[in-house]
């Protein structure tokens, strides 16, 4: 289903049965040339159900095992700790660039909000073999 009310960040959404609870699981996408807003996290986190969004929001920060911290990263991180949501980032980078300049890093994220014991204790960031490309 679509999200309503995004300015900048692209996403879709389904609804399911999590543990006999609704919730929200939304793939996202936020290219590095648009800026990063509250008002889009909010439509996609501020539904008061359990939320589950993965995606690469361009947003890079230590915290979600990002070798730097971007101030996209930050704005993220904060509207993150000021709207009770957890951001998970996998172990070892999620994108290995074709260009031999650039180092490997972390984009793919997955935020959460509101999980319950059981479900949110899953591992959340997987990796299904060595990157490539771009992601």
């Amino acid at each position: 289903m679509p999200v309503p009310g995004l300015t900048h960040l692209k996403a879709t959404a389904i609804q399911v049965i999590l543990a006999g609870k609704p919730a929200i699981i939304l793939a996202a996408y936020l290219s590095p040339s648009l800026s990063l807003i509250g008002v889009d996290l909010t439509a996609c986190l501020g539904r008061g159900l359990l939320i589950l969004m993965a995606g690469d929001l361009n947003a890079k920060h230590v915290d979600s095992n990002s070798r730097l911290r971007t101030r996209r990263g930050k704005l993220l991180h904060d509207y993150a700790d000021e709207n009770s949501c957890l951001i998970h980032g996998p172990d070892s980078p999620s994108t290995n660039p074709y260009n031999s300049s650039a180092n490997p890093d972390v984009l793919d994220i997955v935020i959460t909000k509101k999980l319950i014991p059981g479900v949110s204790d899953f591992v959340l960031c997987t990796k299904l073999g060595p990157p490539r490309g771009s992601h």
